[in-house]
Order: structure tokens, then C-alpha cells, then sequence
């Protein structure tokens, strides 16, 4: 896997609606299955299904004999952490327009400020068979939302708390005036503007990935958090071969905010989908797959931040640059076990790459993953692993392009070796 093939996915996909629509660009030789008909599925093909447009399952079918099915599955999610435009958000103000916005997910508000911001997502329209999905990228800069200056705001750096609908206002100048915004979405659609429902719209930073260092070790980007594990996953589902395992990638939306939705991780959505894939050899074979079956859940991790050293746990907190991480709680936030953690080094032992391993700090129960969430509807054994990184959930994250490319050849492996 190219590091640059990643960085232009990342660049191209400002919300779920873009990964997905993006994803499905990726495997033209995967055929499509509509949940609404019978599947007829054959040993050795690919296959994908969506769900709510933000979210899709892509799998090889393997050998349908109850003897040695079985199903390797990694999971990641499509969603990142950004400002969601309401409805009936756009707003006239003297001489532009103010667009009202909530932040979805635990974003880092002050990073949001003093940058060109664009729009994506996707529009709802009325059309002869009903309503219609249509994906929408403003993709030029149409808004930032500026700081107020130290002159007339003296504690701006005393720890001033960024307050959404006050602060966290994006503004756009007066051209989106007087129904411009919506003639200008519907020109970016492709739609008349008349025919627009609603619509799900995020702001996002219009600023390019960049390497940083002279040999370009390190990669600053906007949605790290969850691209950097959902991109090289899907990569190597397609450059693996073929087996008797059927080789899944299930990236979910709506992480950042639950995973309660219907294209969440916490839905019966995935379980449902592995069903109608060996229901064909009973039921019984069915539930004896899933004893032969392992989930990798697949998350970003917080990295060893040498300007705080306080903050981290000492015992198992990653570096970049320094491998995959296998990420435990005692509180069993994260899907790791025993079993699942020593499977999974023994397999990085064969592949010659380096692992990791991150806890919370001391006191400090951390966020929880898809991974927990998704063992509440089927019963597999299962592991968090992920990426370090630095500033999570803010507009612009840091990694290691080395551990994104360990990531790729470790769920290769994961995929193809007859040992795990």
C-alpha cells in the first residue's frame, strides 16, 4: 500500500457519505447486494452492502462447508468528529451569513478557528421513485470562523471556553445570500434546488494532508481518527487472497456520536449480514463459525505526548513510529482478552512487525470502541488494536505514515495466514 494513495482517500472524503462512495470506487469487481432480495452467493467472489449511505460491509466469501467456515472480520468506522450544519441553519448578518452549527463528536473546539472551511455530506431530494440520496462536496473553502482579536479580547488565552452558537459560528460571505446557499448546494449536487428535502451537511478544513520532516516520517491530516486504520483494512481485503475463511471489512458510521444508529456498530446491521451469508448451510453451521471467527476492532490510540509525560500511563503508553498498539482495560472498555491479545502478537511475531501496547492512564476509564459494542450482538472472539496518534478529534491529527503502513500488512496478514 502507497502512503500517497492513502493521503488523496483522506483528502477526497470529508464525511461518511465520501468513504463510503469512495470505498465502493475501490472494488469494481465487488458486486453489489440489495438487502430487499435473495442473495446468491458464490466461494471466492466479493460482495458489498451499505447501509444508510455512511456505512458498508465488504466481504469474500470463503468456503461454505459447516467443516470449515469461518469469518476474519475487521472493523473501523467512516465518522470523524466535526461541525454538523442544523437545519434552517443559514442565517443573514449584515454583510454575509452566519451558519449555525453543533459539533458532532467530542471535537477540539479551538482548532475549528482561523481556518478555510468547506462543506460535504449529503442532500435528500424528491425524485419520481421517492427520495434520493444525492452526495455533495462543496469542496472550495466557503466559510472560516475568526477569533476574536486579543485587543478586544484580553483572556482569549486565559482558558476561554469556545461556546457553540456563540464562538462556534462559521461565517460565509454574501454571495450564499437571499437563497444562494441553497442554489449553490444544489449546484454542487447536481440537483434543482427546489427539490431539496433536507439534508445531513458537515463543515470540514479545506487544507491539503501534509508530511512533516525532512523524510516525511510523520503525516498531519483532518479524520485520522478513524481513516488511518478504515482505509489500509479495505486495502487489504483487496490485496489478499483468496481462502476458505470469508474475509470481511465492516466500517461503521456514527462512532463518534454512540454508534446508536442503524448504521452504528451497536446495531444488529452486522450480525444480520453474517447470518444471511451461512444461513445457506443451516443454522447450526452458522454458530459453529462463529466459534472459528475472529473481529478486529480497529480504533486510533492516543500517543505518548512528550510535552505532557504526566499524562499517560507508564506502563503501556505508544510511541509513533513504534508499531501497532493492542489496547487493554481492565474495566474491559476494549475487546482485548488474554487469548485475543496473545493470537494476535504471536500472528505480528510471524509478519516480523513490532507491537504495541496502550491503557488509559491511572484513574482515567477512557472512550470505548465498536469493538465491545459489536460482541452485544454476536458471539466471537475479538481484540481492539489501533494506531497511535497525537491530537485526536482535532482538525488536524498526527501519525507515523510507517505505523499506517504496518497497520495494512498486519490485517493482510490477518486475512491470509493459515496459523491464526
Amino acid at each position: 500500500m502507497l502512503i500517497e494513495e492513502f493521503v488523496s482517500f483522506v483528502d477526497r472524503s470529508p464525511t461518511s457519505y465520501q468513504v463510503v462512495e469512495h470505498m465502493i470506487e475501490m472494488v469494481p469487481d465487488f458486486t453489489r447486494l440489495d438487502p430487499e432480495k435473495r442473495w446468491d452467493l458464490q466461494e471466492g467472489r466479493g460482495y458489498y452492502l451499505t447501509v444508510d449511505d455512511g456505512a458498508i460491509v465488504l466481504f469474500r466469501l470463503g468456503s461454505l462447508d459447516p467443516e470449515k467456515m469461518a469469518f476474519r472480520v475487521v472493523m473501523s468506522h467512516t465518522d470523524s468528529p466535526a461541525l454538523r450544519l442544523l437545519p434552517g441553519g443559514v442565517h443573514e448578518k449584515d454583510g454575509c451569513v452566519r451558519f449555525d452549527v453543533e459539533p458532532y463528536g467530542a471535537i477540539i473546539r479551538s482548532s475549528w478557528f482561523d481556518r478555510p472551511l468547506s462543506l460535504a455530506g449529503r442532500v435528500l431530494v424528491e425524485s419520481e421513485a421517492g427520495v434520493l440520496s444525492v452526495g455533495v462536496d462543496f469542496k472550495d473553502a466557503i466559510a472560516t470562523i475568526p477569533n476574536l482579536a486579543p485587543h478586544l479580547h484580553r483572556e482569549v488565552n486565559d482558558g476561554h471556553v469556545y461556546r457553540p452558537g456563540k464562538d462556534l459560528v462559521p461565517l460565509g460571505d454574501e454571495a450564499l445570500k437571499d437563497g444562494g446557499f441553497l442554489r449553490a448546494l444544489g449546484e454542487k449536487a447536481g440537483v434543482c434546488a427546489e427539490s431539496i428535502l433536507d439534508y445531513d451537511l458537515y463543515f470540514y478544513p479545506a487544507e491539503p494532508s501534509t508530511f512533516i520532516g525532512s523524510d516525511r516520517a510523520w503525516l498531519s491530516a483532518p479524520r485520522l481518527d478513524n481513516l488511518a486504520t478504515a482505509y489500509p483494512a479495505l486495502r487489504a481485503l483487496i490485496d489478499a487472497e483468496g481462502s476458505d475463511v470469508t474475509q470481511v471489512v465492516y466500517i461503521t458510521d456514527n462512532e463518534e456520536v454512540g454508534s446508536l444508529t442503524r448504521s452504528g456498530g451497536d446495531s444488529n446491521f452486522f450480525a444480520n449480514t453474517l447470518k444471511r451469508i451461512a444461513l445457506s448451510s443451516g443454522e447450526e453451521a452458522f454458530y459453529r463459525a462463529l466459534s472459528r471467527s475472529f473481529l478486529m476492532s480497529s480504533d486510533m490510540v492516543h500517543a505518548d505526548h512528550p510535552n505532557y509525560p504526566d499524562i499517560a500511563n507508564s506502563s503501556a503508553s505508544p510511541s509513533l513510529g513504534g508499531g501497532v498498539c493492542i489496547k487493554v482495560s481492565a474495566s474491559r472498555s476494549y475487546a482485548t482478552q488474554g487469548h485475543s491479545g496473545a493470537r494476535f502478537k504471536a500472528l505480528m511475531n510471524r509478519l516480523n512487525l513490532k507491537t504495541q501496547y496502550f491503557a488509559n492512564p491511572h484513574g482515567q476509564r477512557g472512550g470505548s470502541t465498536i469493538g465491545p459494542l459489536s460482541m452485544r450482538h454476536i458471539d466471537i472472539e475479538a481484540i481492539d488494536v489501533g494506531i497511535p496518534s497525537w491530537a485526536m478529534h482535532s482538525t488536524r491529527e498526527v501519525v507515523h505514515a510507517r505505523d499506517v503502513s504496518d497497520f495494512y500488512a498486519a490485517m493482510k496478514g490477518f486475512f491470509v495466514d493459515p496459523r491464526f
